[in-house]
């Protein structure tokens, strides 16, 4: 019954409806289409945005910032959000650069495992003590941005003999950043999650309608804890990256891409009340926030307004993609 539903819904937004309403066009549409008209506007208003160099600028940046929405992504589809996304990126960031050097390649794996068990916890703050993710991330994002200041007080660099363990992110393959490629490969292992296996199916059924979910048999707490473990994920690799491509770190790094991914999640046309979006969309939303922070920064645009162009963005995305029919009540 949820898969027809599912179904339904998707078919919606592709074929014209009956009794002569008009077919809805696809949000990532809309920023597939922004990203064009900005990108020639900024190149009109300053030719080196364009340039190599300033296009590999703006890769760098995307990486990143497309690592931590695609677990902001998670959050949101299942039906809740993730505030805490900030706070990993600069605890796990700091916490890689001081154990590189006695861990080693193994430092890798043991952040991501930290992002992911942070995660965890912040599921279960939801599922079993049934406080709202946005409560329990605002608090968990707080608690780690306190942590972070406590291991690393003052900015920390990775000893340059350890330089090399680094590699993985700031070497390059074909000429493109391997940061780039791996976080390509990283959206893949997404896509594949959400679109091909049955826990990926389970995160679109509970964020579109819980209470059917329940009845038909998913383990809604299994499911959400997943969806948050995957946010976590996506912002510990989020602040491995920060730290292995700038070679050091500090408590504040992940501060502004709390913003920042929800931003590039709803503009991407991921709906905020959950149970619609995808990967691609979080890909095209990322890929438009990096333009235009770039854009603007190339063109001179003052950076206090640079936010005021953001919020505009996000409000009229939410506009395109709230579902009101599962909220009633606006609060």
């Amino acid at each position: 019954m949820l898969e027809n539903r599912q179904h339904e819904t998707e078919k919606d937004q592709r074929v014209h409806l009956a009794h002569g309403k008009k077919r809805q066009i696809p949000t990532v549409y809309y920023t597939l289409a922004l990203i064009v008209v900005v990108g020639l506007l900024f190149s009109l208003g300053n030719a080196n945005f364009i340039s190599a160099y300033n296009l590999n600028t703006i890769a760098s940046f995307g990486a990143i910032l497309l690592m931590v929405a695609l677990g902001q992504m998670c959050a949101i589809i299942i039906g809740g959000i993730d505030l805490s996304v900030g706070g990993v990126m600069s605890f796990v960031s700091v916490v890689f650069v001081k154990i590189v050097p006695t861990a080693g390649y193994w430092a890798y794996p043991l952040c991501i495992l930290i992002g992911m068990f942070i995660g965890y916890i912040n599921g279960n703050i939801l599922t079993r003590i049934k406080i709202p993710s946005f409560i329990a991330t605002l608090g968990t994002g707080g608690i780690l941005m306190s942590l972070a200041m406590l291991v690393a007080p003052v900015p920390v660099n990775v000893p340059a003999d350890f330089w090399g363990i680094l590699d993985v992110f700031n070497t390059s393959f074909l000429k493109i950043s391997n940061a780039v490629v791996i976080s390509l490969l990283i959206f893949l292992i997404y896509y594949i999650i959400l679109r091909f296996t049955l826990v990926g199916r389970n995160i679109f059924y509970v964020g579109s309608n819980i209470k059917m979910s329940w009845m038909s048999g998913i383990n809604v707490v299994k499911t959400r804890n997943v969806a948050f473990m995957l946010s976590g994920m996506g912002a510990a690799l989020a602040g491995i990256m920060v730290s292995a491509t700038s070679l050091g770190s500090n408590p504040y790094v992940g501060a502004p891409y709390i913003m920042n991914s929800v931003a590039s999640v709803v503009v991407g046309g991921t709906a905020l009340t959950g149970g619609i979006g995808s990967a691609v969309n979080t890909l095209c939303g990322a890929l438009l926030l990096s333009v235009l922070q770039n854009g603007m920064n190339v063109v001179g645009i003052d950076q206090y307004f640079q936010q005021s162009v953001l919020g505009i963005m996000i409000i009229i995305s939410v506009v395109l993609t709230f579902d009101r029919s599962k909220t009633p009540v606006i609060k």
